[in-house]
């Protein structure tokens, strides 16, 4: 079948995926990416003739990034970014996550706890309006200011009702950290961007692209994730030659029916 296409149209970015240098394993995938964009520059240096006017210009330095955001908060594509990579927690491999509860005292002036504290709680708060009101310390005995702890029991102090505030952590088995560490950037990757195109006179044809670049890197130097249920995820890549392979290729772009 004879293929050569010049101008399609750009339906989508289909998905992005990270792999591994070493054996080309998947490390992150990402497919709701938004306003992708891919960019190259190159230095130019301008040949002038005696009067300073210019010959030609020769270029080189050639550079390439990938630019896009993600739709979706990514926990893989945070892992990339800190140059950390995403700890899943087991029953062999816990993970020590904070929790914060507000409990209703019971009839017998106790609480319990949603988990087993793996530190010791030692503060609890009374609240009054939904703000902080009095706080009580942990003790060997309940006493008007001193509280006991037993495992996920809680005996507030005596003469105290309503709604108490606690925080505290416990050894989660069904959780996920990634750690942002001054010490640690990315590392250089390989990036396959999947798209698929449209053929410009008759948009039932489809075709299948991909952009592939076997050295590339995210730029850590500014990272921004936005806190919010509407906030996006942006990401840069910067493409690197295969200098060691002796070539010269950012990335290659490549179509197929």
């Amino acid at each position: 079948m004879d293929m050569n296409p010049n101008e399609l149209i750009l339906d989508r970015v289909r998905e992005l995926i990270f792999t591994d240098l070493s054996d080309g394993h998947v490390l992150g995938r990402l497919t709701s990416l938004e306003d992708a964009s891919l960019n190259t520059t190159a230095e130019g240096t301008d040949i002038v003739d005696s009067i300073g006017a210019v010959i030609t210009t020769l270029y080189r330095a050639k550079t390439g990034e990938f630019t896009a955001t993600n739709s979706l908060f990514s926990l893989d594509l945070a892992a990339q970014q800190f140059g950390s990579t995403k700890e899943v927690a087991s029953e062999e491999n816990k993970i020590q996550t904070p929790v914060s509860e507000v409990l209703t005292v019971n009839k017998d002036g106790k609480i319990i706890l949603s988990h087993v504290p793996c530190n010791q709680i030692k503060y609890i708060y009374k609240l009054q309006n939904r703000s902080l009101a009095k706080m009580f310390t942990v003790g060997t005995t309940v006493s008007e200011t001193e509280f006991t702890i037993s495992e996920q029991e809680i005996t507030v102090p005596t003469g105290v009702t309503g709604e108490i505030y606690v925080e505290y952590e416990y050894e989660a088995d069904a959780a996920v950290k990634v750690d942002n560490n001054t010490d640690e950037f990315p590392e250089m990757v390989g990036v396959k961007i999947f798209c698929i195109f449209k053929d410009v006179c008759n948009e039932n044809i489809k075709y299948a692209g991909s952009i592939v670049s076997k050295k590339a890197k995210l730029d850590p130097s500014s990272v921004q994730l936005a806190l919010t249920s509407t906030g996006k995820h942006p990401f840069k890549v910067k493409f690197n030659k295969e200098w060691c392979d002796g070539k010269e290729t950012l990335f290659s772009t490549i179509i197929a029916a």
